[in-house]
């Protein structure tokens, strides 16, 4: 990112993604910016203090930690962006369920959190880290492996960017049993791609397979909401999506959609550095299985 000043929601947007990585007292400020947003604008930095129970202080503390000289730079931000807001775009970053929702309105709010989350990320994307994690990938050795690691809903993002490679020829190996993942960190050598995906940043498992490939001379890259998470700690690469909490689905829900993406980005980036032959792999895997999609 740029030394600009963020936008309001920008600002809000940096909160809630290193909120994780923060103390008690500091998480409060970060989660009362991002879900509070619109009493901020409305607030002197002695009524947020009071409100948190911490001291202005530490409410400094944080602005700097988003990237604002001060709470005055912050609050005049985040007023800039509630007065551009219209009434029919307050579900921007807070549209959420109630008991009395229909099926229509139901469909409607998780596809607009996939949408807000998707714009969101795009406001905060590190474009020289995506670029870094491609050159990775263009400049892996045929000698080199390539392990994507995963639990739960991360593993399906796995498993489906593996599914990608392979149509344009390259090979990935997929483990999501905790021991099959430490087994094969033992075995991984310099200049293997070990990428780890964990929607908190904070899986223990994931952080530590990433942290002794690194110690082996593997290249690392992450795949997180959050930065500043401890994940990022043990990546030569980090790529972060960032999605909004919601008590029913979570925030794994639309940041699986918005990581998915960055897992295309990356294969289409990989498929045109070579374009003749990946198509020609893009055709011969196509051919294989097209007679049972008939």
């Amino acid at each position: 990112m740029n030394n600009k000043p963020l936008s309001g929601k920008e600002c809000i947007l940096f909160a809630r993604s290193i909120s994780p990585s923060l103390g008690n007292k500091e998480r409060r400020v970060t989660q009362f910016i991002s879900n509070n947003y619109q009493e901020l604008a409305k607030s002197t930095i002695s009524e947020v203090a009071l409100h948190l129970n911490v001291s202005e202080a530490t409410i400094t503390k944080v602005c700097k930690k988003i990237k604002c000289k001060g709470f005055y730079e912050l609050k005049r931000a985040i007023e800039l962006y509630v007065n551009e807001q219209h009434g029919e775009d307050q579900n921007d970053l807070d549209s959420e369920f109630t008991l009395e929702d229909t099926n229509e309105v139901i469909l409607e709010k998780i596809l607009i959190n996939a949408i807000v989350a998707v714009q969101d990320t795009l406001d905060i994307v590190d474009y020289a880290a995506f670029d870094k994690a491609a050159e990775i990938f263009r400049n892996k050795s045929e000698d080199n492996n390539i392990f994507l690691v995963g639990n739960g809903g991360s593993a399906i993002l796995c498993e489906d960017f593996q599914h990608k490679l392979l149509k344009i020829g390259i090979f990935a190996h997929v483990y999501k049993d905790t021991h099959m993942q430490l087994m094969f960190t033992s075995l991984v050598k310099k200049g293997d791609i070990v990428l780890g995906i964990s929607h908190t940043g904070a899986t223990k498992n994931i952080v530590q397979i990433l942290e002794l490939a690194q110690q082996k001379g593997a290249r690392t890259i992450s795949l997180t909401n959050y930065m500043s998470s401890p994940i990022t700690e043990v990546s030569d690469v980090s790529l972060v999506s960032t999605a909004k909490n919601h008590p029913i689905t979570g925030e794994n829900a639309a940041a699986r959609i918005v990581q998915l993406s960055i897992l295309d980005a990356l294969y289409t980036s990989l498929t045109l550095k070579d374009t003749e032959d990946s198509f020609k792999k893009l055709m011969l895997t196509s051919d294989a299985v097209k007679n049972y999609r008939e």
